[in-house]
Parts: C-alpha cells; sequence; structure tokens
C-alpha cells in the first residue's frame, strides 16, 4: 500500500514558487512602466512647445491671408476704377472705393430732397455739392483727365493749370435743376430769380432739356443691371408692388465731395484770373 502523501506541503510549495513568479512578473512590469512613463516624461517637453508653436505659426498664417484678402480687396477697387472710370484728380487725390449701401426707393414718404420748393429743401441740395465751383487740374494731370492743350487755361500767374468740375456734381446740379422746374416749383423759383432762372424762359427750357439729356446719357452709359424684386402690400386685398429699397454697390461719395470743396477755386478772381486764347486754342463761333 503506498504511503499517503501528504500533497499540502507540495501545494504550499507550488503556491510558494507562483506567487514568487507572480511577484517578480509584477517587478518587470512595474520596472518597463516606470522606464516608459520616464521617456514619456522626457517626451512631454518637447511635445508642448511643438503644440506651442503650431498655434502660433498657424496665427500667423491665418493673419497674412487676412492681409491679403484686404489688399487684393484694395487692388480689386483699383482695378475697377481703373477700367470703367475716366482718371481724374480725384482718383489720384482721394481714391475711389466701394461700400454696400441700402436705397431708399419709398413711394409714399418724403424725405427733404423730395419736398415742395422751399429754402430748407435748396440747402439739403447745395449741401450735396450741387452748385460747387470748378476745380483746378495741374497741367501734368490734364492729358490724362481728358483735358485738351486748346482748351481754357488758367494764367500761369495764378498757378496755371485748367479750371474744370467734377462730372458728378454736375449731374446732380441738373437734377436739382430739373426738380426746380417741376411744375409745382416752377413758379418759386422763376420769381426768385436766382441761377438758372436768371435767364429768359427760353435759356431756362434751353438749359432743363440739356440737364435731361445729360443725365439720359449717364444713365445709360452706367446701366444698372440689378433686379427690382416685389413685395406683397394691403394685407386685406392681398397685391404685388415692386420693392424699390434695394442694395447697391457705391462710391465714397463723402470723401469725394469734401475734397471737389475744399478744392473749388475762389469765388470772386481777378478779371486775369484766365489766359486768353491763343493761336491754335479752341474758339467756338457759338455756344456748342
Amino acid at each position: 500500500m503506498n504511503p499517503a502523501r501528504d500533497t499540502s506541503f507540495d501545494d504550499k510549495m507550488h503556491t510558494s514558487e507562483r506567487s514568487d513568479s507572480t511577484d517578480r512578473a509584477r517587478l518587470l512590469v512595474d520596472e518597463e512602466d516606470a522606464h516608459w512613463a520616464g521617456k514619456k516624461s522626457v517626451r512631454s517637453g518637447p511635445a508642448r512647445w511643438l503644440n506651442i508653436i503650431l498655434v502660433v505659426v498657424i496665427a500667423i498664417i491665418s493673419c497674412l491671408v487676412g492681409i491679403f484678402i484686404g489688399h487684393n480687396q484694395g487692388d480689386s477697387d483699383k482695378a475697377c476704377t481703373r477700367r470703367i472710370t475716366q482718371y481724374s484728380p480725384v482718383v489720384s487725390h482721394v481714391g475711389l472705393n466701394y461700400h454696400k449701401q441700402q436705397f431708399n426707393g419709398s413711394l409714399l414718404k418724403e424725405n427733404i430732397f423730395r419736398q415742395d420748393a422751399s429754402p430748407e429743401v435748396d440747402a439739403a441740395w447745395e449741401s450735396l455739392g450741387a452748385n460747387y465751383r470748378s476745380i483746378r487740374v495741374p497741367p501734368e494731370e490734364a492729358e490724362k483727365s481728358g483735358l485738351a492743350p486748346d482748351q481754357v487755361k488758367i494764367n500761369e500767374k495764378y498757378g496755371g493749370g485748367y479750371p474744370a468740375n467734377v462730372e458728378g456734381f454736375h449731374h446732380l446740379h441738373c437734377l436739382n435743376l430739373l426738380r426746380q422746374s417741376l411744375y409745382y416749383n416752377y413758379d418759386y423759383y422763376h420769381d426768385l430769380g436766382k441761377g438758372a432762372f436768371t435767364n429768359n424762359d427760353y435759356v431756362v427750357r434751353r438749359h432743363v432739356t440739356h440737364c435731361l439729356d445729360i443725365i439720359r446719357q449717364q444713365l445709360m452709359c452706367s446701366v444698372d443691371v440689378g433686379v427690382l424684386g416685389q413685395v406683397w402690400v394691403h394685407p386685406e386685398h392681398p397685391e404685388p408692388f415692386v420693392d424699390f429699397n434695394t442694395e447697391h454697390k457705391c462710391r465714397n461719395f463723402e470723401q469725394i465731395r469734401e475734397w471737389a470743396e475744399q478744392n473749388q477755386l475762389p469765388e470772386t478772381v481777378p478779371n486775369d484770373f484766365l489766359q486768353p486764347p491763343k493761336i491754335g486754342d479752341r474758339v467756338y463761333a457759338e455756344i456748342p
């Protein structure tokens, strides 16, 4: 009969061995974790700086892109000006830029520019530059501004150059004259006898039709290709009505107006302010 085997000691021995093996394995794992943790710790410093540098680079690139876009917008405005605008001192001294502007297209609600003739209405139109005097175009800018050597010049002893009017303000002058000539305003200005109405009725009529045709040509030359949508009016019985309150791309009118105002020739000038015509200068037999 085989002697009974005490397995308890063997079991304990095996358990002890397994325990020792487990402890050694844990120790190895802990050491390896510590090893890699140390490496991660060493790497965390440079990685953090790389992230910071990346953020700074992205910020700089964003700023440069913004500057580039803004510069391109300015270049686009200049390119547009060169393509569709006759050069003038306004271009070089003021510059042209564009902005979005909502038109007031109300049919029934009047603003000051639409009201019946009065000193207040006249002052409003005057404030737009409707009666600004001529400016001086320097000789070096005359040809590229469309002026010819045989046109009227300012006497050299008063600075030389060419007297000229900014066309946009002549258009406003013409529109103002059409307003003054409306049937319900005409008698007021005829009796006042100022400006265009210092002339006889024949000349006033020719002046008005000249202005009418100048505005016609200007509107056709710079024809607006925007579209007018429609809105509903009268909720009880809805019907469509044209929406004239549209958005437009407009030039910097106020800056141009200020420059034209500040650069007007004097209100009174000496009798010899203009240089008398010389041989070769353009002299018409009558008013064209």
